[in-house]
């Protein structure tokens, strides 16, 4: 896979694991019920469209989201593409801990043009949230001004802010939705790596704030991610 697509599709998969995987009434909550989610994928700007003529350009989402036995929260990823031909795919999951918000651990796998790559981190560092249990915040606590954090992602810790974009209605499957948007951006610190990808992702003003559209963005390309028609809140 080309190094930039898949760097784009690990974030779209580290961001939607943590967008969907957790719903509930309030931070820490417990999750009672398994939970499938599906979406649509398309790669997006003029270096996107280019990428799409050589890799997929579109796809499927789905996420299945189930509480363990040992009460911990899991989500996982699988995007794939009717244009691929030798049934590739790849594959994000996460685990936390719902009553610490303390992530456990984080894995990814992909196959591609014959070549597969799995890999698994154990996430040992105490106070640092992992990007699902950001959004786990975020979407139960709402917040109307900036707020800066510290975000674990593939193995590194990153200084972001999230930052509250204010409302706006989405067009999602032909059906307009009241959101809520919200952006967040690495930020520049003096000998501190800087988060260089751009996330925004829109939030239904609904019981469970469900993420219905996310937009992933890098240097070459952009993923773009909405909740299927059957899925959509309103």
């Amino acid at each position: 896979m080309n190094p930039q697509l898949r760097k784009l599709v690990a974030t779209a998969g580290l961001t939607c694991a943590l967008f969907l995987a957790l719903p509930g009434p309030r931070a820490g909550a417990q999750q009672s019920e398994d939970e499938d989610f599906h979406y649509r994928w398309r790669l997006g700007n003029v270096v996107g469209t280019i990428l799409g003529l050589f890799l997929p350009s579109q796809g499927d989402g789905e996420l299945a989201f189930k509480l363990q036995k040992d009460g911990h929260l899991r989500g996982e990823l699988l995007i794939t593409s009717p244009q691929s031909k030798q049934g590739e795919y790849w594959r994000y999951g996460s685990e936390i801990d719902p009553r610490t918000l303390q992530p456990i651990r984080a894995w990814s796998s992909f196959f591609w043009r014959g070549r597969s790559k799995s890999t698994s981190d154990e996430i040992e560092q105490k106070g640092v949230l992992d990007i699902s249990c950001a959004i786990y915040t975020i979407r139960h606590e709402p917040f109307q001004k900036p707020r800066d954090m510290e975000i674990w992602s593939d193995g590194k810790i990153y200084p972001v802010t999230v930052l509250p974009m204010g409302d706006e209605v989405r067009t999602i499957a032909n059906r307009k939705v009241e959101t809520r948007h919200y952006a967040i951006r690495g930020r520049d610190l003096p000998e501190r790596r800087k988060w260089t990808a751009k996330v925004d992702f829109w939030l239904a003003k609904d019981q469970v704030a469900t993420p219905v559209e996310i937009q992933i963005s890098r240097r070459l390309a952009d993923v773009r991610l909405e909740l299927r028609p059957t899925a959509t809140a309103g």
